[in-house]
């Protein structure tokens, strides 16, 4: 799991339109990644748990899995489609771009944030 791993899935689920900042937090247990967006987030066996209740994780075949049902599938240009309306993609210095005008970038390896998109 990193932090822009999860500030990426924290947009899916919030609809992709408010910026925010995430950081990690390591605790005695383990560490977990907390994020202004009010989502908080840590990581067991491949499986992200966010505490909201919803967990992501990756299948077998390379998709994505969300146990509230938000489904993901490969769209024209590059873009991941989202079954909620969010789409992302790939942009350069591994940073994902949104199709609701977000940015999401790492800020090392402890930060991530998600702002507007200047472009």
């Amino acid at each position: 799991m990193t932090v822009l791993e999860v500030a990426v899935y924290a947009l899916v689920l919030t609809g992709g339109k408010s910026p925010f900042f995430c950081e990690q937090k390591d605790q005695a247990a383990a560490p977990v990644v907390e994020c202004t967006s009010g989502l908080s987030a840590t990581e067991e066996k491949g499986v992200i748990h966010y505490d909201s209740g919803v967990t992501v994780s990756r299948l077998p075949d390379g998709n994505l899995s969300f146990s509230n049902g938000i489904t993901a599938h490969w769209g024209a240009g590059s873009w991941v489609q989202f079954s909620n309306g969010v789409s992302l993609r790939r942009v350069a210095g591994g940073n994902f771009k949104s199709s609701t005008g977000m940015l999401c970038e790492a800020g090392g390896t402890t930060k991530a944030s998600c702002h507007k998109d200047a472009e």
